[in-house]
């Protein structure tokens, strides 16, 4: 009698503390911006110590791979490798258009307490929208929670047109790659890029400007400049079309 007792008492305690979470999340998320694509979405439900970013920090190789390319593949790979049992990830959907909704998507949490997202912001160098740990609620219902644009701080913003392509996400999206100079631009973003920029991310040394070179950490996205000269200018984004101002994103999550 006395171990049946205190086997409930302790599961009263888990469902009161959130540690007994939600099997099954129907999750689609809304492009808020009016000049970006999102890239394929990676999902994750996790436990307290996976963590797929953290800014003012370094950002990770796989962080790096979707920041500067769109690329899920190595920072999923990596979470299977080193926390096989403390997470479950899957990547979602193809390239988002601006101001549209994503289709729902049906996510197995595997009963993990938090969820995580990051996709990447074209056409930029390493923009990338993120949710970081969310606690999944243990009510049924739906939520919402918007999401900020960060910069990963790997490269250098000089939002030039690369006309450059090294990577395939999902579905054979064309994508940038990582160490490719200039910004990520697949098909879909080149009708409203300009070319010939110079670049933004310079730096007048000795009267000299020199590229100013990434900033090292991760960190809320200054947003983008831009300029409106289609042939020439500093960048090769339109000031008025590609600027943003956070939040960038809005997830529907329902908790089945």
């Amino acid at each position: 009698m006395k171990l049946r007792t205190i086997t409930q008492a302790v599961a009263l305690t888990l469902l009161s503390t959130g540690a007994a979470q939600a099997v099954e999340l129907t999750v689609n998320i809304t492009n808020l911006t009016q000049g970006m694509l999102f890239t394929p979405r990676l999902l994750v439900a996790h436990t307290a110590n996976v963590d797929l970013f953290e800014p003012g920090t370094t950002a990770s190789e796989g962080l790096t791979a979707i920041a500067e390319g769109g690329d899920t593949g190595i920072l999923a790979g990596a979470l299977d490798a080193e926390f096989a049992n403390d997470q479950r990830n899957q990547t979602f959907g193809g390239p988002l258009a601006a101001a549209s909704t994503s289709a729902d998507y049906i996510f197995e949490t595997d009963d993990h307490p938090y969820l995580s997202l990051v996709t990447m912001l074209i056409p930029t160098n390493d923009a990338f929208a993120g949710l970081d740990h969310w606690v999944i609620p243990t009510t049924p219902g739906t939520y919402t929670v918007t999401l900020n644009a960060y910069d990963a701080g790997t490269e250098a913003n000089d939002e030039i047109n690369s006309g450059t392509s090294t990577l395939t996400g999902p579905g054979g999206v064309a994508l940038g790659g990582v160490g490719v100079p200039g910004m990520a631009t697949p098909a879909p973003t080149q009708a409203n890029l300009g070319s010939g920029g110079t670049g933004v991310a310079l730096e007048s040394v000795g009267g000299v400007l020199e590229d100013s070179g990434a900033e090292g950490s991760v960190h809320i996205h200054r947003n983008v400049l831009g300029d409106t000269d289609a042939t020439g200018g500093r960048s090769d984004l339109d000031s008025t079309v590609h600027r943003w101002l956070n939040p960038v994103a809005r997830m529907t999550i329902t908790v089945n």
